[in-house]
């Protein structure tokens, strides 16, 4: 199938959402244009012949010929640039994809050798690359180490010029006996949200089609992929054997004062809601989620990109913790100690010989959002307030026959009894806060623990936040998405509502390497509202989607005019954008994009990653960043209600 869809608009035509190249420029020749042309016929061509999609042949060899279509598009959409390819080259690798495809032939890396290789995604539906480099000696009959490589940031990154290891840096991950993969991360995304995504989504990938040891995966990075590793290895407690960051951010509040004058020098003097976005993907806030995960860390005694005090710092609040971190400094050496071997040969000869344990008998862990609940075998449920983080330290008992914990805003815990090596029992005894309980496994051997008695009241709507419902913004992303641009209003709104998405599809494209689905609203089926996250552009006026929604939810929407809270804020300067479970589907998002377009003047990669579940927002004042201004923003309790106490009104209004 070829699952892209894009559609029209009244008024003006959203044709920059059909192609990357907004056209074929006079510099293209008439053969190039036919090549492309050729390859883009030809997959239609091939699509239409499948009849299992699901097949290694298809995986392998279809996302393959559909990248190196986008990437002929791409360069024939460009006036100039470098290329690491050619559209003559790609035509022909595009067309030996679809042949092996024919021929019911996957398509596996080269031994010895980085290949590009590539999928679908499951959240924009587009194609993106990843890079594996299989060793020589590799041997699918029995299981082998991963080294996940997670590249730093280069303004110019785009698959037509990926950030790559070189053959000698590959070559000490064959020295080593590793396979290595190294994430696209969807350009320089800091390996979150959606380059987060990635990164797991390519991860199993190379798992499917490889024989990878899952007690031999190990994340490892530089510059901004070392801060990249932090966060992987401290949201994903349990997933890798070990990390080894090299050069990378560990605090961004110290970081972003450093890089962006208008930031605040304080933590303490960031808007709270601001705050939370920065810490819950800050390592040194989460550092406590590295005990069982050894950590070697390596940076450059007088990096002034990224001072090794950012290194230096997060090393002894591990210790203080009893988190044992081996930290290595390069006497007399600056940022670029990653252009040279010696690190790599430090960090991936350390790795090797470590093994994950999933069943250790301590855990701590630490977080702000339920997307990231679980830390090895143990998971937090429920919150009991939202905007405030969530702590557990959790013990096992000498015996096996229970647990001592300590925690902190958490309601519910779930256990695996089996992963944690616990004894089998009817009754485990449990100590929660000093407080005795006890608690029975279900018959799949989950052990359920109220740590908080505050009652959650019954309802239907809205449902509780739980994992993969509980905002903010930039999780609506993370899953397959739609854009529904309104058409219900006059030809000048339409037309204004026509041009906010396209800049934001545009926007996204050259933050995430691809042009996502977009549709307008008369064409919204029950199956893409049952199957999407919407993103909703216009008012209920002018949305026809967005107006049968509208009385449902918690903000009042109107013409450039938003009630919260009983408090109307209005001007035609004014936008909003909000996520909130969709009435019509519950288990999906609506996201709403409402009179001015949030972030116009936003570095490309931070559009989104500052955006609470809701701000109103002012289209010409900016702060941190060049964020725009809230007038009114905030987050949603653990009910999707709005809460004084998670809500932040500009100190003007």
């Amino acid at each position: 199938m070829m699952p892209v869809r894009h559609a029209m608009t009244v008024g003006m035509a959203l044709a920059g959402l059909l192609s990357v190249c907004v056209a074929l420029g006079q510099e293209v020749s008439a053969r190039d244009k036919q090549r492309i042309q050729d390859l883009r016929e030809a997959i239609m061509l091939a699509e239409d012949k499948v009849e299992d999609d699901s097949s290694v042949a298809y995986r392998t060899n279809m996302p393959l010929a559909r990248l190196q279509l986008r990437k002929a598009e791409m360069i024939a959409g460009r006036a100039w640039g470098y290329f690491s390819t050619s559209i003559e080259n790609c035509e022909k690798q595009g067309m030996a994809a679809l042949q092996r495809l024919g021929k019911g032939q996957p398509y596996y890396a080269e031994k010895g050798k980085l290949t590009e290789l590539a999928y679908v995604t499951a959240n924009d539906e587009t194609v993106q690359p990843y890079y594996v480099h299989l060793p020589e000696d590799y041997d699918p009959s029995e299981p082998w180490p991963l080294i996940v490589f997670l590249h730093g940031y280069v303004p110019t990154i785009s698959i037509l010029d990926p950030w790559v290891l070189s053959e000698d840096m590959c070559q000490v991950a064959e020295d080593n006996d590793c396979v290595l993969l190294i994430p696209y991360g969807r350009r320089n995304t800091d390996f979150e949200g959606v380059g987060e995504v990635d990164v797991l989504a390519s991860t199993e990938e190379v798992k499917s089609l490889y024989n990878i040891d899952d007690r031999r995966v190990y994340i490892s990075g530089v510059s901004m992929g070392g801060r990249g590793a932090w966060n992987m290895l401290l949201r994903h407690p349990g997933m890798y054997a070990a990390a080894t960051p090299i050069t990378g951010q560990t605090d961004m509040h110290t970081w972003w004062p450093r890089v962006l004058p208008q930031w605040p020098a304080s933590r303490d003097d960031l808007t709270p809601f601001r705050r939370m976005l920065v810490e819950w993907d800050n390592p040194i806030d989460l550092v406590m989620n590295a005990r069982n995960q050894p950590v070697f860390l390596q940076h450059g005694e007088l990096d002034n990109l990224i001072p090794i005090t950012q290194s230096r710092r997060i090393v002894a609040k591990a210790r203080e913790l009893a988190i044992p971190i081996k930290f290595g400094e390069f006497k007399g050496e600056g940022h670029y100690i990653y252009w040279d071997l010696p690190c790599f040969k430090n960090a991936w000869s350390w790795t090797r010989s470590f093994k994950l344990d999933p069943s250790p008998t301590h855990i701590t862990y630490k977080t702000y959002s339920l997307e990231y609940d679980t830390s090895f075998w143990v998971q937090i449920a429920d919150f009991v307030e939202w905007g405030k983080p969530a702590t557990v330290d959790c013990r096992v008992t000498a015996k096996k026959d229970g647990l001592d914990i300590e925690c902190s805003n958490v309601r519910l815990l779930k256990v695996d009894v089996v992963q944690a090596s616990l004894k089998s029992l009817d009754e485990y005894s449990v100590t929660v806060n000093g407080k005795q309980k006890t608690a029975g496994a279900t018959a799949k051997g989950e052990l359920y623990i109220v740590c908080d008695d505050t009652a959650v009241p019954e309802r239907e709507w809205p449902p509780r936040k739980r994992k993969g419902m509980c905002g903010p913004v930039e999780e609506v992303f993370d899953d397959l998405f739609l854009l529904v641009v309104g058409t219900a209003g006059d030809a000048g709104e339409d037309n204004a509502i026509a041009i906010n998405a396209l800049q934001w599809v545009q926007d996204w494209d050259g933050f995430a390497d691809g042009l996502p689905n977009t549709t307008i609203d008369s064409d919204v089926t029950d199956e893409d509202i049952a199957t999407h996250n919407l993103l909703l552009f216009g008012t209920p006026k002018t949305n026809s989607v967005l107006a049968k929604i509208a009385d449902k939810l918690p903000i009042t929407i109107g013409d450039h005019e938003y009630t919260v809270a009983g408090k109307t804020y209005s001007g035609d300067d004014l936008g909003l954008v909000m996520c909130f479970p969709n009435p019509l589907a519950p288990d999906r998002y609506v996201a709403i994009y409402s009179g001015a377009l949030y972030g116009k003047k936003c570095g490309i990669n931070h559009k989104h990653d500052l955006i609470p579940d809701f701000i109103v927002f002012r289209d010409e004042k900016f702060s941190y960043d060049d964020t725009n201004e809230h007038v009114v923003a905030g987050y949603f309790n653990m009910d999707w209600e709005l809460d004084p106490d998670l809500t932040w009104v500009a100190e003007e209004e």
